[in-house]
């Protein structure tokens, strides 16, 4: 046994081309970091030094996963999970280094997380002056990190795909079924040892170490003992072995259509069968069960069918979201649009949410799917439109990709007082039942214009209740607090509230408020938790030391932070600002006085605003002391 790509694990060019894909792959997560993981990137060749000794001298140990419950509708949910920033380096890392092998396997009708065809296994060596830089832009890693293709190219294909072989190649009969939790269900034997073995025999020790980590993640008995099945969903490393858990099934199907004429085609778990007879098509159903019975999977009768003529079409296309799709691609790389083209464009996307059936009741299936994608569309031309539906849809339904689309839509408009006052209504109202819907809605309402009394005091309250909230549902209040110029008492309260916290996550976040204390307050705090037990605080900690006593951490902090001209980053970053104001070098102070009253001409948002103007009076004062002292 070679054992070869363990050893490349343990090169530091791997692990941080694993930490870009990761930080890539953390802007869909279910719960976001409170710092987008700033704090290990600032030391990141330390942090990937610690992991790659471990790695070497085989004594990495996962960390347990955080978890919150994903609503699917009103009355069910799901499980969702975030791994902790080492482990998904470590499983990322894997599967970079694993999935060219694994790709060869698939068979030509799969498109989803298939390599990029230029792609060849010794990436590993080339590209590294780029490595060298923490904080890589998004375009930058999906095209020279990435091996993966996108799955926004992908897709399409795979439908095109299948609308060719109904329009074109005469297949009639399209065999249809769908996996019951299909994450869930993964059996981790099966998946180690008739898949990643079977194809990697000699790639025992990084293996091991993937199921490892799968292992300790999986949900426990009521005995305590590990149910050795289901992944973590909601990551690329989980969708590239669900997409390879299924190698077994396109094997099957790929030797019966040897015998009959079958076009297979599949995109994760949804699997399109083509036949041009009825009896082959439901030849191909139990088949598709027996080998899915096999996996310990079980397909979901009522979704199974049969589908002929004008029936497959209306599976396949929906011609309203084809052409969405098409007027978003014409504009969505336009730096700038004049008024006339944005108003054209606008036109257009308001004539395809007319054919949105649904009126009253919650969106489902192919209407759920276009309103998510003319919410992205209108967000891109931010234009108001459809704010009064998007928020009529997510007091109604809870489905967290919806409401992941309508945050991202909703921040653009800061001056909409209907925004506020219904996302404040739903918070006290009985229909906020799920953690994460809650959580969003307060992620919405921090980039709103004002805040009025009765959510400040909702988040205040919510911020103390450890027992009654979820952890992450404290954490969004706090974040949305951080917004606030807070008074010497309020500060005093979330200091206090700090170190009597339990929760790390809750514990973490109390630091972007509490950067708000004067420099004293702020360094007595900062030495009293330097020595704190856990590494996520002493990493934050770090972090704000950087910022104050740094000139070179200062001085790329201020770059990346106001090369942006987006006032969401600012505001979610101002925390930042507040720290380097109390760098001891002038050239630091002189530089962000100088970039703040840049961005002072730009801002509109009041609060915002006022923060920026309470930093430019710190900086002027202390610029005018230093001046009557050179005197």
């Amino acid at each position: 046994m070679n054992n070869n790509l363990y050893k490349k694990l343990c090169h530091m060019d791997t692990l941080k081309r694993a930490w870009h894909l990761v930080r890539n792959d953390a802007k869909n997560d279910f719960i976001h970091d409170a710092y987008k993981y700033s704090d290990f990137g600032l030391a990141l060749e330390e942090n990937l030094k610690g992991i790659r000794e471990d790695l070497l001298c085989e004594k990495y140990y996962p960390k347990p996963l955080l978890e919150i419950d994903v609503p699917k509708s009103s009355l069910a949910v799901r499980p969702g999970s975030v791994p902790e920033i080492e482990d998904r380096i470590v499983t990322f890392a894997i599967t970079y280094l694993i999935a060219p092998y694994l790709d060869k396997k698939l068979p030509e009708g799969v498109y989803s997380y298939r390599l990029k065809p230029d792609e060849v296994t010794d990436r590993l060596f080339r590209d590294h002056e780029i490595l060298k830089y923490p904080f890589l832009k998004k375009k930058t890693i999906q095209d020279r990190i990435d091996i993966v293709e996108s799955w926004y190219a992908q897709w399409p294909l795979f439908i095109e795909k299948s609308i060719f072989a109904y329009e074109q190649e005469g297949y009639r009969y399209l065999a249809i079924s769908d996996v019951v939790s299909y994450f869930e269900n993964i059996d981790l034997d099966i998946l180690r040892d008739e898949i990643l073995l079977k194809h990697l025999p000699s790639e025992q020790k990084i293996i091991n170490l993937l199921m490892h980590i799968l292992e300790y993640w999986t949900w426990r008995s009521c005995e305590g003992k590990p149910v050795l099945r289901g992944i973590p969903q909601g990551n690329e490393v989980s969708s590239f072995l669900g997409n390879i858990y299924l190698l077994p099934l396109d094997e099957e199907i790929i030797k019966s259509s040897k015998q009959k004429d079958i076009k297979y085609l599949r995109y994760m778990d949804d699997v399109k069968i083509f036949t041009k007879d009825e009896a082959t098509a439901r030849e191909c159903i139990f088949v598709m069960n027996d080998i899915l019975r096999k996996l310990h999977l079980n397909i979901q009768g009522e979704k199974t069918l049969i589908l002929k003529d004008e029936d497959i079409r209306d599976e396949l296309d929906d011609e309203r979201l084809t052409r969405v799709n098409e007027i978003i691609k014409l504009f969505e790389h336009q730096k700038r649009l004049t008024n006339n083209e944005k108003r054209a464009y606008v036109k257009e996307l308001k004539q395809q949410y007319r054919k949105i059936k649904a009126r009253k009741r919650p969106l489902s299936g192919k209407d759920l799917r276009l309103f998510r994608r003319l919410i992205t569309g209108f967000a891109l031309l931010r234009d108001p439109y459809l704010v009064p539906r998007a928020l009529n849809e997510i007091q109604r339904n809870p489905d967290n990709r919806l409401m992941d689309t309508v945050v991202k839509y909703l921040k653009y408009f800061p001056n909409k007082e209907i925004i506020t006052k219904k996302l404040i209504a739903f918070l006290s109202s009985p229909v906020n039942n799920f953690a994460l819907q809650e959580a969003q809605v307060l992620r919405i309402l921090r980039y709103t214009r004002s805040f009025p009394r009765e959510l400040i005091s909702y988040t205040q309250r919510i911020i103390k209740q450890s027992s009654q909230k979820h952890w992450y549902v404290r954490v969004q209040a706090i974040l949305l607090l951080s917004q606030l110029e807070l008074s010497r008492a309020e500060l005093r309260t979330l200091e206090h509230q700090y170190k009597s916290e339990k929760n790390v996550e809750v514990k973490k976040a109390l630091y972007k408020p509490l950067c708000q204390l004067d420099k004293d307050a702020l360094d007595k705090l900062l030495t009293e938790s330097i020595f704190d037990k856990n590494r996520k605080i002493t990493q934050i900690i770090k972090m704000l030391i950087q910022f104050e006593c740094n000139k070179e951490a200062a001085f790329d902090t201020m770059n990346s932070l106001f090369n942006n001209h987006d006032e969401c980053t600012l505001i979610d970053e101002f925390y930042k600002v507040e720290v380097i104001k109390f760098n001891s070098d002038n050239d630091v102070r002189d530089i962000l006085l100088k970039r703040l009253k840049v961005r002072r001409r730009e801002t509109k948002r009041p609060i915002l605003l006022k923060k920026i103007n309470r930093v430019i009076r710190y900086l002027s004062e202390l610029k005018r002391q230093e001046q009557s002292r050179r005197q």
